[in-house]
């Protein structure tokens, strides 16, 4: 399919903030119509992974864990940023899993890399299942870092994705299309 857009030209770029979580730079763009787009603000992130794991009867590992943007203790998957160090997404999947829930898991396998908002955003989350989920140690957290691991069988996931219990819409997608994969949902 020929669409025939083009991306916009960047003609000057600044950081504007950097640490070790986030960098915030600032684009001068011109865009194919000629218009001038200055400052466009651009968060570079660190890819993320989301972790769908099911237990061998059937049960989602889940968190709940207190979000501070929101002010709200949210229910979630397992997860988090990738380090330099991870070889791809299901090691850093393997590392973030074991780190927050205390399991691990039989099988891992990549299901999917989306971009949580390409518009400002330049990572991607890569979406891990892993099969045969099971405790194997204890939780090591990060700081400030709580976490209450909760098992909850799919269908009543199902139902809270339904009620928006399940807030944060890029583990939404996440446990979908894990789900799908997994042969547990179709759609």
């Amino acid at each position: 399919m020929t669409h025939g857009l083009k991306p916009w030209r960047v003609t000057a770029s600044r950081i504007v903030l950097a640490d070790r979580w986030i960098r915030l730079r600032a684009d001068s763009c011109i865009a194919p119509s000629g218009d001038v787009v200055d400052p466009f603000y651009v968060l570079e992130y660190r890819d993320w992974v989301h972790v769908v794991a099911l237990t061998a009867d059937d049960r989602l590992v889940m968190n709940r864990q207190y979000r501070h943007a929101a002010g709200e203790v949210h229910l979630e998957l397992p997860g988090g940023v990738m380090d330099e160090a991870d070889a791809d997404p299901v090691a850093a999947g393997r590392r973030e899993f074991r780190e927050e829930t205390g399991h691990g898991a039989e099988e891992w396998r990549h299901v999917v890399s989306l971009r949580p908002n390409p518009a400002t955003h330049t990572n991607r989350v890569h979406t891990v299942l892993a099969l045969g989920a099971r405790p194997d140690g204890a939780q090591s957290f990060d700081n400030g870092e709580e976490i209450a691991v909760e098992l909850i069988p799919v269908p009543d996931v199902l139902r809270l994705i339904r009620e928006g219990e399940v807030q944060q819409s890029t583990h939404v997608a996440s446990l979908l299309l894990a789900l799908a994969a997994a042969g547990r949902i179709a759609f």
